[in-house]
């Protein structure tokens, strides 16, 4: 398993770069509308949604209510987003209790992927409108987390982060994962920067902080999806990984976040 891991990475992290870097903004937009498309469709085998138009209409609704928000209301939708996230970190935290309405409620299950993708995909978007490079260290940070978390976890994890919900992560595996990213934070601020400052060094540590600790809500909060749905991945697209859910599932709560944070301390 994890050799297929580490292969399927291999190719898809290159391709990734390359396509953040080399995109122009309405391809690169069309590569977000292509990835919302197929982890929303993953999304409905979470919430109980079998049949194939069902499934076709959810994509499309997530589609379109990006399209009209990304032009009209989009840091708004960023802000109700962060404050949702609040809600799924409760959710997670209490779990298996209080989770009633994500198991019967299938409107809420709909409201629920709204605010998984949608702000998700315009702060991706608005990212890479303002400098790929940004995209593209939001990415890594949160490939850094998650080696860090596995390699600390395996070496040192004691101590159970939420073991209702996701048994093998540790707080120990989340130490080192934030160490991890305050690496690639120094690593940053020496490559964007040509005279940094003290002040660059303490603002995008506190941003990789922030990242590695919001990408394991992400995760943990689609385990309780698939515990409440009873399946291991959202998906089989990516071998040793499962579905395209299964790899964004850190990026959907990282990302607003991320906006967030540079557009009130950059």
């Amino acid at each position: 398993m994890l050799l297929k891991r580490i292969l399927t990475a291999s190719i898809v992290a290159p391709i990734t770069v390359f396509g953040i870097m080399v995109l122009t903004q309405t391809s690169f937009a069309l590569a977000v509308a292509l990835i919302l498309i197929i982890s929303s469709w993953e999304y409905c085998n979470l919430i109980q949604i079998k049949h194939l138009a069902g499934k076709a209409l959810y994509a499309l609704l997530i589609l379109l209510v990006t399209y009209f928000l990304s032009n009209a209301l989009s840091n708004l939708t960023i802000l109700y987003a962060a404050a949702w996230w609040l809600i799924a970190l409760v959710w997670v935290v209490i779990f298996p209790k209080g989770s009633r309405l994500l198991r019967k409620n299938l409107l809420v299950k709909l409201v629920n992927g709204l605010f998984i993708f949608v702000p998700m995909a315009i702060a991706l978007m608005a990212l890479q409108l303002s400098d790929p490079m940004l995209v593209l260290f939001l990415l890594i940070l949160i490939w850094a987390a998650d080696i860090g978390a596995y390699f600390a976890g395996k070496l040192f994890g004691k101590t159970k982060l939420c073991p209702s919900v996701s048994p093998g992560k540790t707080l120990e595996g989340v130490f080192g994962g934030a160490a991890l990213a305050q690496v690639v934070a120094i690593l940053y601020v020496y490559v964007s920067t040509q005279a940094p400052l003290l002040s660059d060094f303490l603002i995008f540590s506190f941003i990789a902080l922030v990242i590695s600790l919001v990408s394991v809500l992400g995760d943990l909060f689609e385990s309780v999806l698939k515990r409440i749905a009873e399946i291991k991945d959202s998906g089989n697209i990516l071998p040793g990984h499962g579905g395209i859910l299964d790899r964004i599932d850190s990026l959907t709560s990282s990302a607003p976040i991320f906006f967030l944070l540079i557009v009130f301390l950059l």
